[in-house]
């Protein structure tokens, strides 16, 4: 019978500690591969219990073209037939404004300095400063004369420049050229002489109806309308309270005042001031033995745009050159004309004479004394 020591054999002395066998290299293959496939067998086993899905490739977005605003768009309810759809990509949109953004709307661009033609309805022009000045309104139709016998004795005083005539002028330009000092002059004696500057309106009320002029009543016209009236003649009334009737042309107004003669601007100006603005025709042509629309373009055409710019009826013409016949005449009262004043010497007027006033020429050359005989009719 074996001992307990011999009968453990090998093993027994293995577990005691002694030195083990070394481990041949195709044992470590062996015990790689075992580990390798218990590596795939947990893998495989737990990726069935939990799968885990990779995350597709997100394709990279292209950079837009422009940017676009955030806007609240309301959101519209979906389709009942809708399942997956597959959102669009909205168009290309131009970038809205933003609540601060201020828009500006375009400023106008004039089209024409000129003022359009008007059919203007006569206002009342304000009372003025002056001394029997023109009448705050003029009636649409004359008064009808209550008396043809009636007589006036009132001097139409007649100027046309108020300037120093140019070096060279002519005799003509000399003799129609009174000089501003000596046009001051002659203002001042009329004031201290006790004259008052009345209108045709005032003559024509009381030729027309008896209505009283004050003392010694004097008309001061001037024609052509030149820019000294408005520069050298107005300031010189002013100065002394009193009014003037002047004959302007159109035409030049048309053009700016071409040819030394007075702007619209410069018109609408006196007209506001006081002074009484009436009609000298368009273009100061000779109105003799003319065809009717001649007559009717320059007294008639000539008078709405006059009417037009000062915003008063116009009553009162001046005979080009003092030329006329029945034809201008009859024009004349059909275009509502009250009467015209021309070149013809004197001082006497009647009521069945209105469209053949008298006037007193003042001439350049005139020197004061010259001038007080003429107007107080001691000459």
């Amino acid at each position: 019978m074996l001992d307990s020591s011999s009968s453990l054999g090998y093993s027994s002395n293995y577990l005691i500690g002694k030195k083990s066998k070394p481990v041949r290299p195709s044992q470590w293959a062996w015990l790689v591969k075992v580990t390798i496939i218990l590596s795939i067998t947990v893998l495989v086993i737990a990726c069935q219990v939990n799968p885990v899905v990779a995350p597709p490739s997100m394709p990279e977005r292209a950079t837009p073209l422009v940017s676009f605003a955030v806007v609240d768009f309301p959101t519209r309810p979906p389709s009942p037939t809708a399942t997956n759809v597959t959102p669009t990509v909205l168009p290309t949109q131009t970038p809205l404004p933003t609540a601060t953004e201020t828009l500006v709307p375009p400023t106008p661009t004039s089209t024409s300095t000129r003022t359009p033609t008007l059919s203007p309805t006569p206002t009342v022009r304000p009372t003025p400063t002056l001394a029997f000045a023109r009448p705050i309104s003029v009636p649409l139709s004359a008064p009808t004369p209550n008396d043809a016998k009636r007589v006036a004795s009132v001097p139409i005083l007649m100027y046309h420049y108020i300037s120093v005539p140019p070096p060279g002028s002519d005799r003509y330009r000399l003799a129609l050229s009174v000089t501003p000092a000596n046009f001051d002059a002659q203002m001042a004696f009329l004031k201290q002489a006790g004259y008052h500057a009345v209108t045709l309106y005032d003559l024509y009320a009381y030729l027309a109806q008896g209505q009283a002029l004050p003392d010694k009543p004097v008309i001061l016209t001037f024609d052509d309308g030149y820019v000294d009236a408005f520069t050298q003649a107005m300031p010189i009334l002013h100065k002394y309270g009193f009014v003037g009737t002047f004959f302007v042309l159109t035409g030049p107004a048309d053009e700016g005042g071409a040819g030394e003669h007075l702007t619209w601007e410069q018109i609408a100006a006196m007209s506001a001031t006081g002074m009484d603005l009436e009609l000298h025709s368009r273009e100061h042509f000779d109105l003799r033995n003319r065809p009717n629309d001649f007559l009717v373009h320059q007294i008639a055409g000539g008078k709405e745009s006059l009417e037009a710019h000062i915003n008063l009826p116009v009553r009162w013409f001046a005979y080009p050159s003092g030329r006329y016949d029945a034809a201008v005449v009859r024009v004349l009262k059909s275009d509502g004309l009250w009467g015209a004043v021309t070149t013809k010497d004197g001082r006497t007027h009647t009521a069945s004479g209105f469209f053949d006033l008298q006037r007193v020429r003042i001439s350049g050359s005139y020197t004061l004394d010259t001038f007080i005989k003429v107007v107080t009719g001691s000459q």
